[in-house]
């Protein structure tokens, strides 16, 4: 009987290490959806502030972010750094991933070319402030295109807004 259910909980822990390398090695196209199904189950206002997000308008357009963002493969949400109480009270930083995307931007340097990303992971970081339930600060810090980045002193900051409406 022992013998038993020391295979049967050794066969458990052996699942999950396979499936937590699995997960470990995912690209993360798909590995962030993921995380924000995940994350949805388990963080129970999760969920109001990514809806809070996706209907924020981008600086300077008429789009929102979430429809932005939904025109790109592999786009996902994820709450990152958060320090916060049981309810989601405090500050946390939270990133819009989304995967393959062309970033076409005029190069502010010369009149003649224009900075082309193809293929390209982009990233929104925002940091939010929450209290009492509702989101009473929420800034878009840095705009991240192929591991360059750009933050609101930065003329490719809007100009990759821009790009990504389009």
């Amino acid at each position: 009987m022992k013998n038993k259910v020391f295979r049967t909980i050794f066969g458990i822990i052996i699942v999950i290490g396979l499936l937590l390398g699995i997960y470990c090695i995912l690209p993360g196209q798909y590995k962030m959806p993921l995380k924000e199904t995940i994350q949805s189950v388990t963080i129970s206002w999760s969920e109001d502030v990514i809806k809070t997000l996706k209907n924020a308008q981008v600086p300077n357009n008429s789009t929102t972010f979430g429809s932005m963002m939904a025109r790109y493969s592999g786009s996902a949400w994820t709450i990152g750094e958060k320090l916060v109480d049981d309810l989601g009270n405090g500050t946390m930083t939270v990133y819009a991933d989304c995967y393959k995307c062309t970033v076409k931007v005029e190069n502010q340097m010369t009149d003649d070319n224009s900075i082309t990303h193809t293929n390209a992971h982009v990233r929104l970081t925002f940091d939010v402030t929450r209290e009492n339930g509702q989101i009473t600060k929420a800034t878009l810090r840095l705009v991240t295109v192929d591991q360059v980045e750009y933050d609101k002193d930065n003329p490719y900051y809007q100009l990759s807004l821009d790009a990504m409406c389009k």
